[in-house]
């Protein structure tokens, strides 16, 4: 019952966030299942009550199993991986399946709902283009397996252990497509100017036309615009590179191996013992039951600062929990040389938490705000009347009751929502049931594998003041300066906050007469002089006679209470085959050694694309695209970034605003993400009693 309500409560949750956020929460890490963890792999070629492992030891002695299996698997129904990242926001590109973003600048006409906006990227205001993604995984595993029975400590008793290595390679293929810039009457003004963006907008001064970010991939891996000097600032407006869920596109220019990695998965034992039917016919059935735990080998979630990032393992989880294995034969044919049997594994776990890296959406913003621009607003004393620069400040009376202002600083959200969290997870379950016939030394299996993982917690492990590394707000589409005419059109810093974007735009018009009029709390901006401050455009951009500008007051600020920690959840289903054969007659002797070869399809639950790509071809760029693989990914390893909570929180502005939206009600809307893949492996091996 309690689960219905949930699942009642997330349906209502995303039909009531479809206008502003899209139905689909998607997430920011791709965490599945572990390589290691994987019980259809193990069962093959051990479920045998000749040569296998679930076998009475002779004479209460050391019975012993080893095996190496060589596997190789890659993900399909890539599209899948694709919606789980980008969610609503895609749209069908090319000729090849792949699903895509628009990105659009703040001029384009008729904007699509879901276009990302290009302003938040550093792009010119009339940038169009499209970046597809086709994500696909490959595995190399090679997998190292012990089973030994104590049957000469106590009878049934086994020790069983196995590590498989693995060499993983994940590859986004993203790829942009760049149309031809949109020519628009305020577009051609500024290009008349030769800006991109007019005075107010990111900077006190105009941003020059050769200045902004080439293309959204550039800025996915760390470019970023040069925004010209505020007035009487001796250095440029910082705008930070993003640190987190970046994105490579298609050429192999990675940084530090960022496709690929390599490690044992995890390390996991088991300590049980087996139960065996009467004497006359001990290996035609048995029930085992084991103790099973798994020390964590592999590579941590957020080691690297890429959106698809390669994951080794579980992510750096203890496990503990219990196994139950068990087969029957059912029919034995007269001269014992045939029979059929069914056999089965499971195994059950808790994962411990775990230090990990991640950033985050905003639950106020909707999906991939991540990307989104954040501003710092910096306090300062309302008493002078003045900024650093000695310029007029806001007036602390009239506009600004909260002392802050745009402190010249611009930062993706993804730099102040990175957080050190601890991830649990309650629970995970790997199921196989094999059918095998067996014939003198040939054996054919055909089983079904179930594996679920319950919902990932997470929690922020560091300790930080809500409001975070000072005071930061979304921009949005606002102005962050306003003029006084009154004395040379003097810049004063704003504190125009937009807590109402999305990734998709901002809340300002720029159709109306008043500058900000749309933002948090807006008010006239009236300055220490007295004045109300306007826009500095000039006449061919700004055809209304009267141009007020406003400012938040007080604007709302970005807190950690905003973070959607939504994890993720994971169900799958696969069907496996495998053919064994043995030597030395089978179990003559004390060594039985044998070959197996198998496969196996796995079908991930998850996301589904809504997006109809039956006629792809009937999609396409309006201009040649790109060579995605002209970009020299320079940037790519650059270093700079650094946890957002280096710096000591102070208490100041801790009471201001933050956004109203609760992230409770998305938390219980945990997003189903399980890889689909195919695999097949090589098994090589021998019993010894």
């Amino acid at each position: 019952m309690n689960q219905l309500k949930k699942q009642l409560l997330c349906l209502a949750v995303l039909v009531s966030t479809v206008p502003l956020h899209g139905a689909l929460n998607t997430t920011t890490n791709i965490v599945p299942r572990s390589q290691s963890f994987n019980a259809a792999r193990q069962i093959v070629g051990w479920d045998n009550s000749t040569w296998g492992i679930f076998r009475k030891a002779n004479d209460d002695s050391y019975f012993t199993s080893f095996n190496l299996t060589f596997e190789y698997s890659q993900t399909f129904r890539n599209n899948r991986l694709t919606t789980a990242l980008f969610g609503d926001d895609l749209v069908c590109a090319g000729c090849d399946n792949d699903l895509a973003i628009n990105i659009s600048g703040s001029l384009v006409p008729n904007r699509g709902a879901n276009d990302w906006l290009a302003d938040y990227f550093g792009l010119p205001a009339n940038f169009q283009s499209t970046v597809a993604f086709n994500p696909k995984i490959s595995n190399f595993i090679l997998d190292f397996n012990i089973y030994t029975g104590l049957d000469a400590w106590t009878e049934g008793l086994y020790f069983w252990i196995y590590a498989p290595f693995v060499h993983t390679k994940w590859n986004l293929n993203a790829t942009e497509c760049i149309g031809t810039p949109v020519s628009t009457t305020y577009s051609q003004a500024l290009e008349y100017l030769g800006a991109a963006y007019p005075a107010g907008y990111f900077s006190s001064t105009a941003v020059s036309a050769g200045n902004t970010t080439p293309s959204f991939l550039d800025y996915a891996n760390g470019a970023t615009p040069t925004i010209n000097a505020a007035y009487g600032e001796d250095e440029n407006v910082i705008w930070q590179p993003l640190c987190c869920s970046r994105m490579i596109n298609s050429c192999d220019c990675a940084c530090d191996n960022g496709f690929v990695r390599n490690g044992f998965g995890e390390i996991r034992f088991i300590l049980g013992r087996n139960f065996f039917g009467n004497e006359d016919n001990s290996n035609d059935c048995h029930l085992g039951v084991g103790v099973y735990a798994a020390a964590p080998t592999g590579t941590r979630v957020g080691h690297s600062k890429y959106l698809f990032e390669p994951i080794v393992g579980n992510g750096k989880h203890w496990e503990l929990g219990g196994q139950i294995t068990g087969h029957h034969i059912c029919w034995r044919s007269q001269d014992d040389e045939r029979s059929f049997g069914v056999y089965f594994e499971a195994n059950i776990t808790h994962l411990f938490g775990a230090q990990q890296t991640r950033c985050f959406d905003l639950c106020s913003a909707g999906s991939s705000s991540r990307y989104m621009l954040a501003q710092n607003l910096e306090y300062f004393e309302p008493e002078s009347f003045l900024s650093a620069s000695g310029l007029p400040t806001l007036n602390p009376v009239l506009s600004d009751s909260a002392s802050l202002q745009f402190a010249n600083e611009f930062a993706p959200v993804a730099n102040l929502t990175r957080r050190q969290v601890t991830s649990s997870i309650g629970a995970q379950g790997d199921l196989a049931i094999s059918f095998a016939y067996q014939a003198k030394c040939f054996q054919w299996e055909l089983g079904y594998n179930f594996w679920g993982r319950s919902c990932e917690k997470l929690r922020i492990s560091n300790d930080c003041c809500p409001v975070i590394m000072g005071t930061w707000a979304l921009k949005g589409n606002a102005y962050v300066y306003g003029f006084d005419a009154a004395y040379s059109n003097l810049p004063v810093a704003l504190a125009a906050s937009d807590s109402g974007a999305t990734i998709h735009n901002g809340t300002n018009s720029l159709s109306s007469a008043a500058i900000n009029i749309t933002m948090d709390n807006s008010v006239k901006a009236v300055d220490t002089n007295g004045q109300t401050l306007v826009n500095n455009l000039p006449a061919a951009l700004d055809p209304f006679s009267s141009n007020t500008v406003y400012t938040s007051n007080p604007p709302v600020i970005i807190s950690e209470a905003d973070f959607n920690l939504t994890g993720t959840r994971g169900i799958s289903n696969k069907l496996f085959g495998n053919v064994n054969w043995a030597w030395d007659h089978c179990n003559d002797g004390k060594w039985s050694p044998y070959i197996g070869i198998g496969g196996e399809v796995e079908f991930g639950g998850g996301h589904k694309a809504d997006v109809n790509c039956y006629n792809p071809c009937d999609v396409s760029c309006s201009v040649s695209c790109n060579n995605p693989c002209s970009n020299s990914c320079n940037n790519s390893c650059d270093n700079s970034c650094s946890n957002s909570c280096d710096t000591s929180c102070t208490t100041t502005g801790c009471n201001y605003p933050t956004a109203t939206q609760t992230c409770d009600s998305l938390k219980t809307c945990c997003s189903n993400v399980a890889l689909t893949q195919w695999g097949v492996w090589l098994k090589l091996g021998s019993s010894y009693n």
